[in-house]
């Protein structure tokens, strides 16, 4: 399978697959390894403890307890591992406030993983080859753009109260 094949293909793990039991960091590298590794050809590994490390210290996700990581927690990492590469941690930290309940991840990880594979089915759609004009690497990375900057525009308007917004 080429790698344009395996990224419209990819699927996300569903909710009930990720442990209800507490995983020490290095199950949850190798989980979340496996699980991202379609979005990072170039890199057999790209999920590391120090940025696990460092996305608590960001703030990103609430700190192990008892250096273990909650179902939910290795979720968080799981969205955070694919949106890195096109938001910044900020942008991310924002994003999960607004659309995700840190005590009940799993609607939202359903949506989240609706949207991506839907985004990947139109892709498959689509292919790169079929973009309206003569230039699909052009078309791709603009669209790119154009949308990388709507989400800097959603998150800079003001947040309705949210159940997440509330509990602060």
């Amino acid at each position: 399978m080429n790698p344009l094949e395996q990224l419209v293909s990819y699927r996300c793990p569903p909710f009930s697959e990720y442990p209800a039991i507490p995983l020490y960091m290095d199950q949850v590298i190798s989980l979340l390894n496996q699980a991202v590794s379609p979005f990072y050809p170039d890199t057999d590994a790209p999920v590391t403890a120090s940025m696990i490390n460092n996305y608590v210290k960001l703030k990103v996700l609430p700190a192990p307890v008892q250096k273990k990581y909650s179902r939910n927690q290795v979720v968080t990492l799981y969205i955070v591992f694919l949106l890195k590469q096109v938001l910044s941690m900020e942008e991310i930290r924002l994003l999960l406030r607004r659309e995700f309940d840190a005590e009940d991840m799993e609607p939202s990880y359903r949506c989240f993983c609706g949207q991506l594979e839907g985004a990947l089915s139109e892709l498959a759609g689509d292919s790169i080859e079929s973009f309206s004009g003569a230039h699909p690497l052009m078309e791709a990375a603009i669209r790119s753009l154009v949308y990388r900057r709507y989400v800097a525009v959603l998150l800079r308007e003001p947040v309705e109260e949210t159940p997440q917004a509330e509990q602060e």
